[in-house]
């Protein structure tokens, strides 16, 4: 078991590095290619945020173990949007925008119930287990692909400029955070530490980069799901439970790292962003993708997995309207927190 959990935590480590590496080099030959802030970070940065999320569903789907896929999915968006989000209003209260509460929020919600409506097929279609099947994937890929478009749309009417040159600007801070906003930010400040090191300026290095990235994802990956699956065997616990616990938390602990020192700098709104982003990401495209390498059998999760998923979001969407603050308070931040523990007691005791 020993062996397990070696390989589990450096197989995590592996996806961090892996796919800070590729989103560094990918950013460098972007800029290159006099791409814009606003694309690099809707794109690029969006996606490489979401990668080790990713590679763990896919590589899960590809040896045949799709609770690992659907469980690290469902189990680390529900860490971020109860503990991270929770964690952050108790760390520092803030005010939610208002293109979050009108536009990014709902979408997040959205994506949520779709992959509920996809996954939970016991509930929704009578059938004697849960499956996302190849056409629920294409489903989850269809919407994946409207919700880039409408980013780049909503994103492109809110730029006050095009920032496509090579010259070094500011990280401005926009005045009416959402998630394109945010995911623009991250873009700026990649792409200017990526002007700063001297290195990445060559175009060798950063195709280097990207190389050693994906060889640190293929490998990681790889370790995640044979010491995940080793791990349940050992233990008795269900691969579902690993993934929607050990795997889950292991992947999302960066963006409890980066959001609560986010909050800490008075960004929490950039950090929420983030995070809402993120996880519809994952929910749409890690799930659509898998689902296509092969129908997702979860047996092992359930109405309560995604009904905590679904509620979180709407949580999410409708605290906004209802605190002082309108948005996140202490009061919400230890709601959401409780909610969080309740879950994992509850799964635990689940096996």
């Amino acid at each position: 078991m020993f062996h397990d959990i070696i390989i589990l935590i450096l197989g995590l480590a592996l996806l961090v590095a892996g796919a800070n590496y590729v989103t560094d080099g990918a950013v460098a030959v972007a800029r290159r290619f006099k791409v814009s802030n606003l694309m690099i970070g809707l794109t690029v940065v969006a996606l490489g945020s979401t990668m080790p999320d990713m590679v763990v569903c896919v590589e899960s789907a590809f040896r045949d173990k799709p609770a690992l896929a659907v469980g690290e999915v469902i189990g680390s968006n529900i860490f971020d949007l109860l503990l991270v989000v929770g964690i952050m209003g108790i760390v520092r209260p803030w005010k939610v925008s208002g293109v979050m509460r009108s536009q990014d929020i709902p979408i997040l919600f959205i994506a949520m119930a779709a992959l509920w409506i996809a996954g939970d097929t016991v509930l929704f279609d009578g059938a004697g287990h849960n499956v996302v099947n190849r056409s629920s994937g294409i489903m989850l890929i269809v919407i994946f692909v409207f919700y880039m478009w409408f980013m780049i749309l909503s994103s492109g009417k809110n730029s006050q400029a095009d920032d496509d040159d090579d010259e070094e600007k500011p990280v401005s801070d926009p005045k009416d955070e959402g998630i394109a906003a945010s995911h623009t930010v991250k873009g700026e400040m990649r792409a200017l530490e990526t002007e700063m090191s001297s290195l990445r300026k060559h175009h060798w290095f950063s195709w280097l980069m990207i190389v050693a990235g994906l060889a640190a994802l293929v490998v990681g990956g790889n370790w995640v799901v044979d010491g995940a699956s080793g791990l349940a065997l050992k233990v008795g616990m269900s691969q579902a439970m690993v993934a929607l616990t050990v795997v889950a938390i292991g992947n999302a602990l960066p963006d409890l790292v980066t959001s609560i020192t986010a909050t800490l700098k008075g960004a929490s709104g950039i950090a929420f962003g983030n995070i809402v982003g993120s996880c519809i990401i994952n929910a749409l495209l890690s799930i659509g993708l898998s689902a296509l390498v092969i129908p997702l059998h979860a047996d092992s999760i359930g109405f309560v997995d995604f009904i905590t998923l679904v509620g979180a979001a709407a949580l999410l969407w409708l605290f906004p309207y209802i605190t002082r603050n309108r948005g996140i308070d202490r009061i919400t931040g230890i709601l959401l927190t409780l909610l969080y523990v309740a879950y994992m007691t509850f799964t635990v005791i689940r096996g």
